[in-house]
This record gives structure tokens, C-alpha cells and sequence, in this order.
């Protein structure tokens, strides 16, 4: 409803103050009528104050309504972000997690396998050196039987030297045994001149006695030349066996050596395979921690949600 507008009456204006024509007195239904129409002014002045308080307080309205929906639209995005942010990182931890149960069954098969791996090397280690102990007492009693019987057979040299001397002598004294000397067995030990000529300047006496014995010297020589033989058999096959030994003892050697560096390889590797797998481990962790701290939320409730969900325990991240 529209509230017609108050007419102000004119007011006389008078170009003489002085000469001034008393009016007539206002009648009660004009005082009456005035006052109605002061009351009307006044009216109209608070009802269009009215209508300004109202259409300011309308758009300081609208202006609220219009922050209010700006921030929920907002608050709301923020929150839509911080539920996907927080999935990504509980699917990350799960990973890491199946990462690091991977890497821990990983560890534990190296380890055991590590375990029978050192099993089998010291095994092997101490059968070689066990080998190789057996081998030096073997040799060495095989020096101590090989300087036994070269002292022997220098023992049986010389004795038999001395008896060959003897019966050379002996048969050079005697004419019908000289052709003796022409044997394979007396050729080795030098020439028959000097005894030839030891016998013509002996008396004819000395030789008639020396003629007498000549058929058992031959069987005591003979007996010994088969004794050196024998013995010189031994000692070659000693020699052999000595030889085979020495050979055995170089290829044990050699099979400790590789052994050894085999194990050195093994352990060299496994302490690679140990690093990577604590460099991996620990950048896997390093990286979910990063991921963790740096995921910030931009608005207030947001970042409050954020921090309530990390300070969660890992059970209920597993919960959820």
C-alpha cells in the first residue's frame, strides 16, 4: 500500500513585517486536522526509513547466503580431496606394508640359505683340511720310510760293494772263474785290469787256494744282485706312490683354494643382496613417511580431519 503524499500548505510571505494583518483564530477542526496531517509526515518518514532498514538488511542477507553456500561448495571440495588423499595413502601403506612382509620372507630365505650355505662350506672346509692333514702325515711317513730305505740301500751298497770286491778277488785269483767277470751284473763295477794284474804279481800258492771256493761266492752274489733289485723295485714304487701323494696333496690344495673363493663370492653376494635390500627397505619407509607429513589439507576443518587421521594407529588404518 502506497501512502499518499502530504501537501505542505504555502505560507504568506509578507514584504512589510511591520504593518501586519491579525488573522483569524484556527478553529479546533483545523487544529484537528493539522495535527492529523503531522502525524501522517511523520508516519511516511519512519515507514520509508522502514523500507531502507529492510532492503539494506535483504541484500546483507543475500551477501550472507552467498558466503554461506561459497564456503560449503568449498568446505565440501576440501573434504571430497582429503577422503581421496586419504585412500591413496592407505592404499600406498597397505602396498609398502606387502613390500615389506616381502622383504622380511626375502631376508629370512637369504638368511637360512646363508645358514646352509655355511653349513656346507665349513663341511666341505674341514673334510679338505682333514684331507690335507692326512696327506702331510702320509707324506711324511712316506719321507721317513723313503730316507729309511735310501740309508738302507746305501747300508746295502756299500756291503755289497765290499763283497763284490771280494769275490772279484777271489775269482781273479782263479783261472777257470774269470769269465765271470763278463756278466751284466760285473760290468758296473769297472774294469778287470788292475785285479789282473794284483793276481800275476800274487805267489802261485795264494792262487791254487783261492781256486778252491769259487761255486759258493757265485750263489751269495747272485742272491744279492736279486736283493738289490727287489729293493731297487721298492723304492720306485715308493717313489711313484710318493709322487701320487704330492699330486693328491696339490689338487686338495687346489680344491680348498676354489672352495674358499667360492665361499668369498657367496658372502660378497649375500652382503649385496643384505644392502639393496635395507637401501630399498628404507626408501620404501622414507617415501610412505614423506607421503605421510607432506599431505596437508587446505581448509580449517579439512586439516583438523588430516590430523585426527594421522594420529590413528596403524590398526585402525588396517580396520579401515
Amino acid at each position: 500500500t502506497t501512502i499518499p503524499k502530504h501537501t505542505v500548505r504555502p505560507q504568506p510571505l509578507y514584504n512589510n513585517p511591520k504593518h501586519t494583518v491579525p488573522s483569524k483564530k484556527a478553529t479546533p477542526r483545523e487544529n484537528q486536522t493539522q495535527q492529523q496531517d503531522d502525524h501522517v509526515d511523520r508516519y511516511q518518514r519512519e515507514n520509508r526509513q522502514l523500507q531502507q532498514d529492510s532492503l539494506r538488511l535483504e541484500q546483507e542477507n543475500d551477501v550472507l547466503a552467498h558466503r554461506l553456500i561459497t564456503s560449503k561448495i568449498s568446505l565440501r571440495t576440501d573434504l571430497d580431496q582429503a577422503e581421496d588423499r586419504v585412500n591413496e595413502l592407505t592404499k600406498e601403506l597397505l602396498k609398502t606394508r606387502k613390500r615389506l612382509k616381502n622383504a622380511e620372507e626375502e631376508k629370512r630365505g637369504k638368511e637360512e640359505e646363508a645358514a646352509q650355505l655355511k653349513e656346507v662350506f665349513s663341511a666341505k672346509l674341514d673334510k679338505a683340511e682333514q684331507e690335507v692333514k692326512r696327506s702331510s702325515g702320509i707324506i711324511s711317513d712316506y719321507k721317513q720310510i723313503c730316507s729309511q730305505l735310501t740309508s738302507r740301500v746305501e747300508r746295502q751298497q756299500a756291503a755289497h760293494r765290499e763283497d763284490l770286491d771280494k769275490l772279484r778277488n777271489a775269482v781273479l785269483a782263479c783261472s777257470c772263474c774269470r769269465q765271470a767277470l763278463d756278466s751284466p751284473v760285473m760290468e758296473g763295477f769297472g774294469s778287470t785290469a788292475p785285479y789282473q794284474r794284483s793276481i800275476s804279481t800274487r805267489e802261485p800258492g795264494q792262487q791254487r787256494d783261492q781256486e778252491t771256493e769259487p761255486d759258493q761266492q757265485t750263489t751269495g752274489t747272485r742272491e744279492q744282485d736279486q736283493e738289490k733289485v727287489c729293493l731297487s723295485g721298492q723304492v720306485t714304487e715308493l717313489e711313484k706312490e710318493l709322487a701320487q701323494t704330492k699330486l693328491q696333496m696339490v689338487e686338495a690344495k687346489c680344491k680348498i683354494q676354489e672352495l674358499e673363493h667360492q665361499k668369498g663370492v657367496l658372502q660378497r653376494d649375500l652382503q649385496t643382496a643384505r644392502n639393496s635390500w635395507l637401501s630399498k627397505t628404507v626408501s620404501s619407509i622414507r617415501s610412505a613417511g614423506g607421503g605421510l607429513q607432506s599431505s596437508s589439507l587446505p581448509s580449517g576443518r579439512a586439516s583438523a580431519m588430516g590430523r585426527s587421521l594421522h594420529g590413528l594407529p596403524l590398526s585402525a588404518w588396517s580396520s579401515r
